[in-house]
């Protein structure tokens, strides 16, 4: 009887092994016509780009509009040494502030360094801690940003700029040439993002989440305007106020137990952040630089939200005056409150650059009164 370890017990058969030999590897290529096939191959691929470009331009879409990416910011933000004029914000400050103008007015290029959906408090700490900066910074608030968050959607930036690699320096650089000539190269054209922000019907229970729509054209330098769409197509405009209220609903401060409203900000908090505030300013005045705040305009619900729940006695003239700094608000100046702002948040194009005449001359000569008090202490 054979031994349960027996050989004779497998009761599989024996598999011949072959190893490829890629030297007798017969590899014929077909007989074809490999030429047509290459410029048929190369025509489609240029057919296909041209029209996709066609539908994309017919949608407003243009070519020189650079892509606001974080590659884009850490390049700017490389510039803000020395005596430099920066500015910071949220996207008020970015779309409002006509950077080319400003210098035709003043001979001085401001750096933009404002980020959209974020508190300038991010960028206004890491300026502060920067030795090499003690220039003039331009401050945008949004109340509603710059007292409740430090940061915000696009702070991670900074870290960008501190671990950017040479390769993505060298990306930045090839995409701008790229976005220099074609339209279609745009976040928002992506199939992806398309699917993502399409008015889909909403299952029962579900809310509509804040997803803001493309708002800005971007040219060089980070020099951003309100796009022509939101100017010229009404159910576009519609759809970007409805971002905002969405924004209003969700972000809300929830309501007390009993159903009442959610109580005001203290003035400890206030004061918290002002404090905070006081002490970057202080760093880059210490270095003989100084620090200028602007409110620029908005209007409709967001007025309503802002003036209602940041009135301005508590929040932007506190600010002033315990950080002892000039400002700039469009509440002050009558002409600027006439200024059309299509989605309630931020100017069209020839209203930002009405807002540029007039806040340059007056921004300066704020500066210059406030120099002029601190000496005669």
């Amino acid at each position: 009887m054979p031994s349960s370890t027996s050989s004779s017990d497998n009761a599989y058969p024996a598999v011949k092994t072959t190893f490829f030999d890629p030297e007798h590897v017969d590899r014929p290529i077909p007989a074809r016509p490999w030429r047509g096939v290459l410029i048929s191959a190369l025509t489609a691929v240029i057919l296909l780009t041209i029209g996709w470009e066609i539908y994309w331009r017919g949608k407003g879409y243009i070519p020189g509009d650079y892509k606001n990416d974080s590659g884009m910011w850490a390049h700017e933000r490389r510039k803000a040494t020395a005596d430099a004029t920066v500015v910071i914000g949220s996207s008020r400050a970015y779309y409002d502030v006509d950077v080319d103008l400003w210098e035709e007015l003043t001979d001085v290029r401001p750096i933009q360094l404002s980020l959209e959906g974020t508190s300038a408090r991010v960028t206004l700490s890491n300026l502060a801690e920067d030795e090499s900066f003690h220039g003039t910074l331009i401050v945008g608030v949004t109340a509603l940003l710059f007292f409740t968050q430090e940061g915000g959607k696009r702070e991670d930036v900074l870290q960008y700029w501190r671990d950017e690699t040479p390769s993505q320096r060298f990306d930045h650089r090839l995409s701008h040439i790229l976005d220099r000539y074609l339209a279609f190269i745009d976040e928002q054209t992506r199939p992806k993002r398309q699917m993502t922000i399409a008015m889909l019907p909403l299952r029962e229970g579900m809310k509509p989440r804040f997803d803001p729509r493309k708002l800005e054209i971007v040219t060089m330098d980070r020099n951003a305007e309100v796009w022509d769409r939101v100017m010229t197509d009404e159910v576009y405009r519609e759809e970007a106020k409805q971002q905002w209220r969405n924004a209003f609903e969700l972000f809300a401060p929830p309501p007390t137990p009993d159903g009442s409203p959610p109580p005001p900000m203290p003035d400890e908090a206030i004061d918290a952040v002002i404090a905070d505030v006081n002490a970057d300013i202080e760093k880059i005045r210490t270095r003989g630089g100084d620090v200028v705040f602007i409110q620029p305009p908005y209007d409709g619900e967001f007025a309503m939200i802002e003036d209602n729940g940041f009135p301005r006695e508590r929040f932007w003239d506190r600010l002033l005056e315990k950080t002892d700094s000039a400002g700039v608000t469009f509440k002050d100046h009558p002409e600027m409150q006439t200024l059309y702002l299509p989605e309630w948040s931020h100017l069209g194009p020839r209203d930002a650059e009405a807002y540029t005449r007039l806040l340059a001359p007056a921004l300066y000569a704020e500066l210059e009164k406030k120099k002029a008090d601190r000496t005669a202490r």
